[in-house]
């Protein structure tokens, strides 16, 4: 009884959950770090919620900005793992190992390019980076993410540069506002899982 994951040519399963039960996920994970941020926010600020997206910049701007930096960034990170020795390392990271063997369509890429980035991006670059500072937000960001491995100067290097990832998330959020973070982390989600998942076509 093992209708949602499929066997591979290769004997490998493939994640393929139901883009109603990835939604869900998503907008569980999603409510998680809502409730987190909240709990961060009214303990250990003085402001409340809404005070975390304020910015000299519209709304129209940091969405601009951001998925402009999104692309970017995912276009300079993409070019770096398809190339040695980082493209031999990739299947130590087990969100890599997750991502090309799903089955996701384009509507469960984008939902979870979307909730991922507005839920992450205001529980660590909202609620935890002014308080912390943004290296050590990134440091715990990526941590979590499993993004640091010390087998190699491969390894090394791949966490650093999530980290740099990392760390520009949270300078778009000090400088041009959290939506711009948000909208950043999101473009840069979807363009990665659609041309990771492209490769395994």
């Amino acid at each position: 009884m093992n209708e949602s994951i499929p066997e591979q040519s290769d004997g490998k399963k493939a994640l393929s959950l139901s883009t109603g039960k990835l939604l869900i996920w998503s907008i569980v994970s999603a409510n998680i770090y809502m409730f987190l941020s909240l709990l961060i926010i009214k303990y250990w600020h003085d402001g409340w919620l809404t005070d975390l997206f304020i910015s000299d910049f519209s709304v129209w701007i940091q969405i601009g900005v951001g998925a402009g930096a999104g692309a970017l960034t995912a276009a300079v990170i993409y070019f770096i793992i398809n190339r040695q020795p980082i493209s031999g390392i990739l299947d130590d990271f087990t969100i890599f190992q997750a991502l090309t063997e799903a089955k996701f369509s384009f509507f469960d890429r984008a939902q979870i390019s979307f909730f991922a980035g507005a839920g992450e991006e205001l529980l660590f670059r909202g609620a935890i980076q002014p308080l912390l500072g943004n290296t050590v937000t990134s440091i715990i960001f990526i941590g979590i993410h499993g993004y640091f491995k010390f087998k190699s100067p491969a390894h090394i290097f791949f966490g650093v540069m999530m980290f740099g990832l990392s760390f520009t998330l949270g300078l778009l959020s000090q400088h041009i506002g959290l939506i711009a973070a948000m909208a950043a982390h999101a473009v840069y989600d979807l363009v990665m899982l659609q041309v990771i998942q492209g490769k395994k076509k």
